[in-house]
């Protein structure tokens, strides 16, 4: 039975250290803030993924009001309080130019995320 367990308890410890090693995580940020001509998103650039990687989006508010987030394509909605932060997790799993909005003042800014 020593033997067994000398033998088994390794590859498990190690099976648990490299599970999930195989997918990658791409971290981004974005914030809701005053934007020429009114409220939007900085950086004001699209957010740029690749398919199928997790993506872990940070959105801030730097105004003082609520705000919300959405990209309707990967059922996201949520809203971020003044000067929080949320973590919006996805995996795209389709190529293409997603709009990422606030779905609480839908005249603000927008932008985009591009899956690649």
């Amino acid at each position: 039975m020593k033997r067994v367990l000398a033998v088994v308890v390794p590859l498990l410890v190690g099976g648990l250290l490299f599970a999930g090693c195989g997918v990658k995580t791409t971290h981004k940020g974005v914030s809701a803030a005053p934007v020429a001509g009114g409220t939007g998103w900085k950086p004001s650039n699209p957010i740029k993924v690749k398919e199928g990687r997790k993506v872990v989006i940070k959105v801030g508010n730097l105004t003082k009001v609520k705000h919300g987030f959405s990209i309707d394509a990967f059922g996201v909605k949520q809203t971020v309080d003044p000067g929080k932060t949320i973590s919006v997790k996805i995996t795209p799993t389709a190529k293409g130019t997603y709009v990422v909005y606030c779905q609480l003042h839908p005249k603000h800014q927008k932008t985009e995320l591009i899956v690649n």
